[in-house]
């Protein structure tokens, strides 16, 4: 019935399969796990987690180069003989005992659907993380831990294959696309194609932790490579206006475009990138995120 998909890199996944395992046998349905390892560099949790290969229901596949985030989990998908592929991220863990349950109680309501997506959420700790890794922490606070309720308003704008149920059959109509290999937008891209096709979405109130928060100079350089891809799939010849209008990013810079205020956004970056990148290390705010990505995404648009 389920297939669960976890690609991983660099980060020990036993904790998370060994209480996601408890709960899908206690579930009493038909389950696998394929764990999809994207040539980490870590070789002492590679080793770790092929340990889990030796768990009945577990699959474990080794890559022996990196291919990147959307290939993997296109090839995770391709593996899944179940109807119904469960996604979650590597860093992610379980925060409650009917994670399975109330996945599976989605599933019952929307089983009359051909093709389908589910959406539990990303919650973070509540405790504060040290200063080198409070600007991630930070974010996701204030930007991803979102209720359910707040999520439906506009579905597929919150799409993440962080921790989501999608039914197989979507993968004959929409896979990752495998051009994006850096980090950031290839979920983007993803649910744009889900709203333009109309797939049924549902968010519940069923999130994982989100626990490998990068350090704030890792968390930046993401920033910087994620509008990357978000440049590229812009302007690629099959997306149309409304993608342009529906990214928030997107539509501002656009605004910004028009006004001539695009040009001070660039010479900003150009000239205050490091201030700003202090700064948000420092004492982090919202709206120096969100000027930094807008002066960013000017500074290489222009």
């Amino acid at each position: 019935m389920l297939s669960v998909l976890i690609p991983i890199f660099n980060h020990n996944v036993n904790p998370l399969v060994t209480e996601l395992d408890r709960q899908l046998a206690q579930a009493g349905i038909s389950y696998e796990m394929i764990l999809a390892d994207d040539c980490s560099t870590d070789l002492d949790i590679r080793e770790k987690n092929a340990g889990l290969s030796q768990l009945d229901k577990v699959q474990y596949i080794q890559n022996q180069k990196n291919t990147g985030r959307a290939k993997i989990r296109n090839l995770l998908a391709k593996k899944a003989q179940y109807p119904y592929l469960l996604f979650i991220d590597c860093d992610a863990m379980v925060g409650n005992q009917d994670y399975i349950k109330k996945y599976m109680d989605a599933i019952e309501k929307m089983r009359q659907q051909q093709t389908f997506v589910i959406n539990g959420g990303i919650a973070y700790r509540n405790e504060k993380p040290d200063k080198q890794y409070f600007l991630r922490w930070y974010y996701g606070k204030r930007r991803e831990e979102e209720s359910a309720g707040q999520r439906n308003k506009r579905p597929y704008h919150h799409f993440t294959p962080f921790n989501v149920i999608i039914s197989k059959a979507v993968f004959e109509e929409i896979q990752f696309d495998e051009n994006l290999t850096t980090y950031g937008h290839e979920d983007t891209l993803f649910g744009y194609q889900l709203q333009q096709k109309r797939i049924p979405y549902l968010h519940i109130d069923n999130p994982l932790y989100h626990e490998g928060l990068d350090s704030n100079e890792e968390y930046l350089k993401k920033i910087r490579l994620s509008i990357d891809n978000l440049i590229y799939i812009s302007g690629n010849q099959n997306i149309n206006h409304s993608f342009l209008k529906e990214n928030r990013l997107l539509s501002t810079y656009q605004q910004c475009k028009k006004t001539g205020i695009a040009t001070l956004l660039a010479r900003l970056y150009k000239q205050r990138a490091e201030k700003m990148q202090q700064h948000l290390s420092q004492k982090p705010c919202m709206l120096l995120i969100d000027l930094y990505k807008l002066s960013y995404l000017a500074s290489k648009k222009l």
